[in-house]
């Protein structure tokens, strides 16, 4: 994208402002609430309006322009009187008067149209007084509830304070605004944000931004590791297809301009060009995809684009590979992509970090429903699956009404769920599995991540103490079939009754076998009453099927991202004894839609069960014959610790026979492929295939200091892959 290319926006967005500006004016007055929750607010177009038209008269100097937003500046003041003066003084905050902009998503704007014009002549002194107590009056409820926490309804607030000092200029009060802008800002500048939410990062970043600028910090704020973290975090999580998945709280492709802005400051700041391109690539997916007309709503941030981007930083192709987004520390996601497939995998907990502002915002909001803050009950989950553009999986939505949103829950995420007690399965998984939607405290962490040649493979873990559970999801990418075999091993801790559903969300389904089915979706719903859903590409399906015996399958019919759509799942209600394990098998295979699922699926065999459900054995018949060692239980084969003695495994305690492979390896797999033999393993000393070694770890003398003397020793490789003639 150019700047003119924005410019253009911005112009159009102007001129379809004005034609709708008074009506909106008028419709706002005419479903004024007083009793709105979130307190009084001015007309949402009329910041928006004066900010493109600042900004056209900073280029063009027309007067025309400043007249109009001199206008703009001095009708909240006449608007407030429509506020009813009993219910004002009901408000502790609203002492100085009602707050005639929204201070979070409108004041900034409103406050760039008044320093666009502030030297032009237009206004007079009482105008500017009119400005300068409209700000007061908007910033002044922010004392009164100053959200902390690495957040975005912290930072909006601190970029309003520091923001609105330098409008009303300086003061003993626009001190003390700065000053509590400044502590509000401590832990997300240069910290990493307590939110897992495609819609709410951009309002933080964008906030941080903003703080930066007014604070004066700008070349502190982007020499942060943080800061560009953020702008390559969501470089990374971007489709081929230009959209930034949901996860979190979201709608799809929410505030996607909101991420153009802040993407290319992150492009100008770093002379990055995968940026540039990324920036491009999502505002087309918003405006080709999504039929994103000129808007007074849209106009405003790409306002932010003209001014933040720069066009002496040339577009370089994000030819990203399958990785992680970005690490396992704070990130938590996983991308599977190549080919035209995309697969997101999330398994983002709430953190080890910001512990008093989490606590914070669990015991002074209602936030039930939800990971501090605005996360969901998606760990170990596939937020979105794609191919070639169709979208095959997708995340849940936010919510239908305050102050929790169901959606967020657990049981709406393309994840296994756990529910105390055996449940009753004879109306449904659906209804088995329903509870209070409450979210359930977990801690994640990654076990392995590999791409070899032709398999990519990952492993993540959840741990739910309160119920003593832990729960590792597998998945390994059959790149060359482009199917996915999804491997989930529960270990329960203590003996109780346990239900567990392994549950995938889509739009349509149709069962075509015993334990399969075909889904596909044709439109997204992109918020609640949306009458202009996303309409998806028609040519794939998804193949789902259940491996597993012993648990009941089965199509239930519910409502999710604000449409009715379908849950398949399979589920169990059993007893438990303590160390008691249970292994669920799925396989998700994309095809033409037209096309008989059958021809595709059926192709993946149970080699080997383990009694214990310490391991199990897979082979998929597919282009190849891809033989799968998966090693479940991974303390097995380990030695009793003994002081000063290591290491605590061997190659003859830890080998397991998987019936063709023979390993220790806590993954290993084996590709026939005419007369060759592709092969791939994780942390082992030796893979054997059909009695012949691929991989062999050299044996190596280590000290015993029990002994005092040198032994040989077998030694672990974190991972190894090679080819081999049969």
């Amino acid at each position: 994208m150019k700047r003119k290319d924005y410019l253009e926006f911005v112009e159009k967005s102007v001129a379809a402002g004005r034609k709708t500006y008074k009506e909106s004016i008028e419709t706002w007055k005419a479903n004024f609430d007083a009793d709105y929750m979130f307190g009084y607010t001015s007309p949402g177009i009329i910041a928006s309006q004066i900010h493109m038209e600042g900004l056209l008269y900073s280029l063009n100097s027309n007067m025309e322009h400043a007249e109009f937003i001199r206008d703009g500046l001095i009708l909240p003041m006449k608007l407030a009187a429509i506020f009813p003066e009993e219910i004002r003084i009901q408000r502790k905050e609203y002492y100085r008067g009602v707050p005639l902009l929204e201070a979070l998503f409108q004041l900034h704007a409103y406050m760039n149209a008044y320093l666009d014009v502030k030297d032009s002549g237009v206004l007079t002194g009482e105008d500017v007084a009119v400005v300068r107590q409209s700000v007061i009056q908007s910033v002044t409820p922010l004392i009164f509830c100053p959200e902390w926490g690495a957040h975005n309804r912290s930072m909006l607030r601190a970029c309003a304070l520091v923001h609105g000092a330098a409008v009303v200029g300086d003061t003993e009060e626009t001190r003390e605004w700065i000053k509590l802008a400044d502590y509000l800002a401590e832990e997300s500048i240069g910290g990493w944000s307590l939110e897992d939410a495609a819609h709410y990062i951009p309002l933080w970043l964008f906030a941080c931004i903003m703080y930066a600028k007014w604070s004066g910090t700008e070349d502190e704020y982007y020499k942060k590791p943080q800061t560009k973290y953020y702008f390559d975090y969501i470089t990374h999580l971007i489709t081929e297809e230009g959209q930034i998945p949901g996860f979190g709280d979201a709608w799809f492709h929410s505030n996607w301009y909101i991420w153009v802005a802040c993407i290319e400051k992150g492009a100008a700041m770093y002379k990055c060009g995968e940026m540039k391109e990324a920036a491009d690539r999502i505002f087309k997916y918003g405006v080709e995809k999504l039929h994103a007309e000129p808007s007074p709503g849209l106009g405003n941030y790409m306002a932010y684009a003209y001014k933040w981007s720069s066009d002496e930083v040339k577009q370089c192709a994000t030819a990203y590979k399958s990785g992680e987004v970005l690490e396992e520390l704070v990130g938590k996601k996983i991308i599977l992509r190549g080919g035209g497939s995309y697969l997101l995998y999330n398994y983002r907990d709430e953190g080890m970090y910001g512990f008093i502002p989490r606590q914070y915002l669990r015991t002074s909001i209602p936030v039930k429903a939800e990971k501090m803050h605005h996360g969901h009950g998606d760990e170990n989950s596939v937020s979105h699956l794609e191919k070639n553009g169709t979208i095959l999986l997708h995340e849940s939505g936010y919510r239908e009404r305050l102050p929790n949103g169901k959606y967020r829950a657990d049981l709406y995420h393309n994840r296994l769920v756990f529910r105390e007690g055996m449940k009753d399965l004879s109306n449904g998984n659906f209804n088995a599995l329903h509870d209070d939607g409450y979210y359930k405290h977990a801690e994640t962490e990654k076990i392995h991540f590999q791409c070899f040649d032709g398999v990519e493979y990952l492993r993540t873990r959840n741990r739910y103490r309160s119920i003593g559970i832990t729960w590792d999801r597998c998945v390994a990418w059959l790149r060359e079939d482009d199917v996915y075999v999804v491997v989930d091993w529960v270990e329960k801790e203590t003996a109780s009754g346990c239900t567990i559903g392994n549950v995938w969300h889509t739009q349509h389904a149709r069962k075509t076998g015993g334990r399969s089915y075909t889904t596909w979706v044709d439109t997204v719903m992109r918020g609640q009453n949306d009458k202009t859903p996303f309409v998806n590409k028609k040519d794939l399906a998804l193949a789902i099927e259940f491996i597993s015996e012993g648990t009941t399958a089965c199509a239930d019919e519910i409502r999710r991202n604000y449409a009715d759509s379908t849950m398949v799942s399979e589920c169990m209600a059993c007893s438990f004894d303590k160390g008691g394990r249970k292994v669920f098998i799925t396989v998700l295979t994309p095809h033409r839609r037209e096309a008989d699922p059958s021809a595709v699926t059926g192709r993946l065999e149970v080699e080997k069960d383990f009694a214990q459900k310490e391991a199990v054995s897979l082979v998929y018949r597919g282009v190849s014959n891809i033989h799968m060692a998966f090693k479940l239980d991974l303390s097995y084969g380990l030695h009793p610790y003994i002081e000063d003695r290591a290491p605590a495994y061997d190659w003859e305690t830890g080998k397991l026979d998987y019936g063709n492979i023979l390993t220790d390896a806590d993954f290993a797999f084996v590709t026939e492929s005419g007369g060759r033999l592709r092969h791939g393993m994780v942390n082992g000393c030796k893979v054997l295939f059909k009695g012949e070694t691929l991989f062999e770890a050299p044996r190596y003398s280590s000290r015993d200091f029990m002994m005092e003397t040198f032994r040989e020793i077998d030694h672990k490789w974190r991972a190894w892959s090679g080819e081999k003639n049969k």
